[in-house]
Order: C-alpha cells, then structure tokens, then sequence
C-alpha cells in the first residue's frame, strides 16, 4: 500500500523541497472519533493550525466484540473522508498522511472498509501498530514539552488501546502498547453485563496486571505526561484554564476530584450538567481511572498534559521528511496485522 499523503501541487507538478511556509494535513482516524487537522508550518517544528474536525464516529463501536466495521459505521466513515477530501482540495494542501489505530487495524473487515475509503476520497489510509502511535506521539510530545531534563513516562490512552512509553528528549526508551482503551474497556463492560455502579472495579481488573518501566532500570528524575481527548477533558473540569495551543499541568489531587464527581454523575447529567459530549461523556470516567492507575504507580504528584496526539505527530514527520528530503527517514508504515 502507498504511503497515503501527497507532494504535489494542485496541478500535478512536484513541489520543490526545501521550501517553507508549507501547508500541511493530518487525519487521525481513532476508535473513539476521527480527527482531521490542517496546518502552516513555517519551519519544521513551528506551525499554526487552519483548520481543525472532529467528528465523532466511534470506529471502535462493535469492533471490540463482534470482531468487525458494521455498515453503518463504515458508512458514516467514508462520508467523512468524502469531506476531508473537500478540504483537503480546498484548503490547497500539499502534502497530507492519514492513519488509523487500534480499531481498524484489528476489524476483521479492514480491507473492505480500506478500500471503501480509498474509493470514495482517494485517501489512503493507513493503519498503524502501537510502536508507531507512540512513536507520533512523542513527536508531538517533544515539540511541546521540554524532555532534556529527565526521563518522563507518557501514557497515550486512545479508545481501542493505551501505550505506555518511557521517553526522553533523544528518544523512546522503553514502550508497550495494551488493549486497554476507553471505547473497549466500556463496550466489553456493557456486553459482559456491566452497569455505571461497576466502572472502577471492571477497570482496576484490567490494569492492575500493566506494568511501567522500572524506576530501578532507568534511575534518575522521572515527570510524568498524558495524552489523548479524555485528559484533555479532565484537564478542563479539573483547572480553571487550559489551552488548546499550550500545555497544562493537573495536581493528582484534582485528578482525583474530577474521579469522586464523575462518578457521582450518570452519564446523561456529566452531559448536561459539565456539557460533555455524548462520546466524551460515557468514556471519561474510565479514561481518569486508567490515568490515575499509572500516575499511581509511577509517583507522580502531577500530570504534564500537553494538548497534542498522533495526528500532531504526523504533522511534525512530514514537515521534517519536506525540510530535508534527502536526510529524512520518512516511514512507510506497512498494514498492522
């Protein structure tokens, strides 16, 4: 399968390389929502977001306990990249990757469903393995926190699974990826007969066997950051101020308060009463019990919350493959098996 992005102009001729501003587009297609992102980069690592989508069709609907794509999802996804091509033309990008996690890349139908996309939008789309999301987002991580003083654990929770990283500013050190996302740990709850009384305990039965790196295997000062929309979130219920464009910092003690409301709250009143979205509000509560399991076990006073994900990643990887063409290893990442 072709690397899905492009590099040429909207006339068919190569572009120059080399050559800045640039526009440039993402599209993540997670299990829980399908992002899209366009932006202007006036260096490799400097740019300014045009225009942004969320739309929140949840990949990893069924995938998780029945194996496969149902139609309707399949459906409301290729409308989606019917609009993504649209602005992808529009917006005059000139070179763009989509990929996709945990969901597709286990549906037992993802050929279908890949295929389906490509006819409908001329959009590959790529489906990548855990090493390759935390590879992105640690990209996207680097850009925007400062790692050259320690080693920081990230976790990056996604609806489908959470990778587990231990990083620094040359690198990722140590990483696993685990099927613990949000989307799956409530789907499997549902179908196993579980109710909103049972969330923590089905949680705390399917992390409490994950592990992070050995604080005696890799000595030294250890921070702790998050990624994903669900810490986003909590961030926001949790501080009276977060940016989109900035990172934050979240006190475990207000991680653990945002825990005690949301569990006192169905999930129609966190709707209507903290103005969540219907699919952030089902799957945040077991988001913030996965983040609070892993900032538990590594010590962590606080959270780093840096408001990027994979798609910022892929964005970074592509400005960094135009700026140096011939010294850049761009990574054609085969279909997950």
């Amino acid at each position: 399968m072709p690397l899905a992005d492009e590099s040429r102009d909207r006339t068919g001729h190569a572009l120059s390389s080399n050559s800045f501003p640039i526009r440039l587009g993402a599209i993540d297609a997670g299990s829980n929502a399908i992002r899209f992102i366009v932006a202007d980069f006036s260096s490799p690592t400097s740019y300014e977001i045009a225009s942004r989508i969320r739309l929140p069709i949840r990949l990893g609907h069924l995938v998780f306990t029945e194996g496969g794509l149902d139609a309707e999802t399949m459906e409301a996804a290729t409308g989606a990249f019917k609009l993504f091509r649209r602005g992808l033309d529009e917006l005059a990008v000139a070179r763009f990757r989509a990929v996709a996690t945990s969901a597709t890349r286990e549906a037992s139908n993802r050929d279908r469903f890949l295929a389906a996309i490509q006819r409908a939008s001329r959009i590959d789309l790529i489906p990548i393995s855990g090493e390759d999301e935390a590879r992105y987002v640690h990209r996207a991580v680097k850009n925007r926190l400062d790692l050259s003083q320690g080693r920081w654990i990230l976790i990056d929770l996604g609806g489908g699974s959470v990778e587990v990283s231990l990083v620094d500013d040359t690198g990722i050190l140590w990483s696993q990826s685990y099927p613990v996302g949000t989307v799956r740990l409530l789907e499997t709850m549902e179908r196993s007969g579980g109710h909103h009384d049972s969330v923590r305990r089905w949680v705390e039965e399917r992390v409490r066997h994950l592990t992070i790196p050995s604080p005696s295997a890799y000595p030294g000062p250890t921070s702790f950051a998050a990624t994903g929309g669900n810490i986003e979130a909590i961030a926001q219920l949790g501080l009276s101020y977060t940016s989109s464009g900035r990172a934050s910092s979240l006190p475990m003690e207000n991680l653990e308060s945002v825990i005690r409301l949301l569990s006192t709250m169905t999930v129609e009143e966190r709707i209507r009463h903290l103005e969540l979205r219907p699919d952030r509000a089902d799957v945040i509560l077991p988001a913030a019990l996965v983040y609070q399991f892993f900032a538990d076990h590594s010590g962590a006073e606080s959270i780093a919350v840096p408001n990027v994900g994979v798609k910022d990643g892929v964005l970074l990887e592509l400005a960094e493959e135009w700026a140096s063409p011939e010294t850049a290893q761009p990574r054609p990442v085969p279909s997950a098996t």
